[in-house]
Order: C-alpha cells, then structure tokens, then sequence
C-alpha cells in the first residue's frame, strides 16, 4: 500500500527582522571541511572530516522551499575526502583533488548526476593530487588553483576544457601559492583571495586580492576589494553578489563576520554577525535571498547545525501559498484546491532535483491529479514559484 505525506509548513512573515535562524541539522553528522555545489536552486552537500577525524564521502541535497535535506549517492568507496573542490556546471556536479584524512591527496575528479543519482569519473588531473585548492569556472572552463600536498603550498594552475574533455596546465600564480583561500568568477574574470602560501614553511599570508584574465592568462594583484589576511572561510555566490562568511584570521581567532561583496562596483557590506559561536570550514550557499551555512568547527568541536540569514530585506515577506493540497486515498491521488481566480493556471510537478515531471492546467477549483504512477520519495507541486512538498512511501 502506498502512503502519501503532505508536508505542511509555516512562513513567518516579519517584514523588519534581519536576523539569524537555526534549520533542521544536517543530516551526515558533524564535520568541517565539506563542499557544496548547486544544480537548478537544489543545494548539494557533502564530504569532509567527521568528529572521528575519518573522512567522509555521503552527499545530501537541500531544497530550500522547505528547508529539508535528502540523502543522495555518496561518493564511491575509497574516494572519501576533506578539503576537495566541488562545483557545477552544464547540469552536473563535480568535485575533484582533496585529501583522505591520513596523508593521500587525490587527483581524481567525478562528475554527479542529479537526473541518475550517481557518480561517474571524469579523467583524472595529469599532475600529483592536492587538497584546499582555490577553483573557478568561466565560460566552458574550470580552474583548479594552487592547493597543498606533501611538496608544500602549491602555485600551479591546470585548466580542464569541458569542449575538449581536457587538462591544461597554465602560467603559474605569481606569487608563492595559495592553500584554502577563496575564488570566484564575475563577468569573464577571476578572483582570488585569502589563503595561506608557501613562504615561511607555508605559514605566509596572502595579503593581496588578484584578478585573472582568461585571454591573456594573467594575474594581476588589484585593489577592487580586499577581505584581509583570512583562511578557512565559507562563500557563496549569487549572480554578482559575493558571501564571505567566518573564517580564521591572521591571529588565529575564528570569525562569525558576513560580508557582501558587489563585484560591479566592488561595494563590500558587513551583514548581521553570526548569532552563534564563531566557526570555520563552513559549508555555504545562496537561494531566493537568503544566505545559508552548515556544519563546521568551532573550538576543536565539529558541529552540524544549518543556519540562514535573510539578506534581502523582502526576503521573509513571502505571500502566502494561493493553494491547497489535500490526501484522497492510499492510491496517490490528490487534491488541490486553487482560488476562482487562478482557474487556467499550471502547476508543476518537480522531483527533488528539481527537474520537471510533469505539467498540469488547473481547470476547476477543486481538482484531482494522480501520482499513482510515481516511485516512493520527495515531489513538489508547484505553482507560481511557490511550492509544497508531498513525500510518496510504499
């Protein structure tokens, strides 16, 4: 017999408050050091150290509509890792690079399928593994910066061409390396900020911003912004809007600061300070303007408390939810009620990958759609933007 659950949640509406809320706990347990990468506002979460000091390789998905997590394909065995870089591109995730908690850097990269829940291999970087890299994508293109292995802080920059499914190795950084700083990529440049480098038995402080030119292969240090001597911070990016959060300065005190950077004008803006202890080796993202950030270290504790903060002022001023969905039977079948007004509107069935099942024109004011035919897991009924989630269980 099937069961279906229809998952209700409330909005609160507080048009004034700016301020922090603690989530439903990420589900994997504790760790620092994870990665995070988004297809199609679906947030994906995963690796890093656990409190046992073992590294992970389980991924979990976050849908921010409802603020809940579901578990997805782990990594494979043995490709558990810390301090890997994870980003999407074309529909797909990847992480690539990262260590295994006992002293093996990786070189392999795998790609994440959200329409077939599984991890396949990508060729591997032509080059000794490394861990804490800085990485980028613009256009057709990622970027894998620097990063550390058992040679030290490295300065070296390889290039993998998603047209050609190759690597490329680039000019070097023009400085002595960079170990978990920050990158980022606006309008056909890149930035890279923060981290650690190789000088002083890889104890130096990068100290300037760079920005990279793709046509030219260039760095070139620039005063367009500059966010100070950190490293193990969390970002996210949204369009030209850049979340810096956390982190560990140069007097090794962790931070709770969030900041936004404008990268049109460079504009950089304190947000509210994180409501709960300091921490670093955050995961973090952006949706619908809100800032999220998960799991971390604060003192020697990894936790694994999800929190948001609103960064657009109407971002909690949400309008409420124009329809209903009720339960018929054990079959599937639901209903869904709509104002007389919204007759003729389509609503979409999403997975929780958020790819598009199905579309359906309401017709009537009370109308019945069947499920009957989809396997157990999270569908969202959608309309308008706004979405309710219904679970499916055999």
């Amino acid at each position: 017999m099937r069961v279906v659950l229809v998952v209700l949640f409330n909005i609160h509406l507080n048009a004034s408050a700016q301020s922090w809320q603690q989530l439903a706990d990420y589900p994997g347990g504790a760790r620092d050091d994870g990665a995070q990468f988004t297809i199609n506002d679906i947030h994906y979460c995963g690796t890093g150290r656990a409190s046992d000091f073992s590294c992970t390789g389980d991924f979990y998905a976050f849908h921010p509509a409802t603020t809940s997590w579901m578990s997805i394909a782990p990594l494979p065995q043995w490709q558990e890792r810390q301090y890997t870089s994870a980003f999407s591109y074309d529909g797909n995730g990847f992480v690539v690079g990262g260590e295994n908690c006992l002293g093996n850097y990786f070189n392999t990269f795998l790609k994440y399928s959200p329409l077939t829940n599984s991890w396949t291999s990508m060729p591997d970087l032509p080059a000794p593994g490394r861990a804490g890299c800085q990485h980028l994508v613009i256009g057709s293109d990622f970027y894998l910066i620097g990063g550390r292995n058992n040679s030290g802080i490295l300065n070296e920059v390889w290039c993998f061409h998603f047209n050609t499914n190759t690597w490329e190795q680039l000019n070097d950084l023009p400085f002595s390396g960079c170990w978990r700083g920050l990158a980022a990529a606006h309008n056909n440049l890149g930035y890279l900020f923060g981290g650690r480098t190789n000088d002083s038995n890889q104890t130096g402080w990068n100290t300037n911003t760079w920005q990279y030119d793709p046509q030219t292969d260039t760095w070139a240090a620039t005063s367009a912004f500059q966010v100070g001597q950190m490293m193990y911070q969390s970002m996210a990016q949204h369009d030209s809007l850049l979340f810096v959060f956390g982190g560990v300065d140069q007097n090794d005190q962790t931070q709770v600061a969030l900041v936004q950077i404008n990268l049109n004008s460079f504009q950089i803006d304190t947000l509210t300070p994180f409501a709960a202890s300091p921490r670093r080796g955050c995961m973090s993202f952006v949706s619908s303007g809100y800032f999220y950030l998960s799991t971390g270290i604060t003192g020697n504790e990894r936790i694994d408390e999800t929190w948001r903060l609103p960064y657009l002022a109407n971002a909690q001023l949400l309008e409420q939810i124009n329809f209903s969905i009720a339960l018929i039977n054990t079959e599937g079948n639901i209903l869904i009620r709509i104002q007389d007004q919204l007759i003729g509107e389509r609503i979409h069935i999403r997975d929780f990958q958020g790819r598009i099942l199905e579309k359906i024109t309401l017709e009537q004011t009370q109308q019945i759609i069947s499920l009957s035919d989809y396997s157990s897991g999270i569908y969202f009924i959608e309309m308008n933007g706004k979405a309710k989630p219904i679970q499916l269980l055999y």
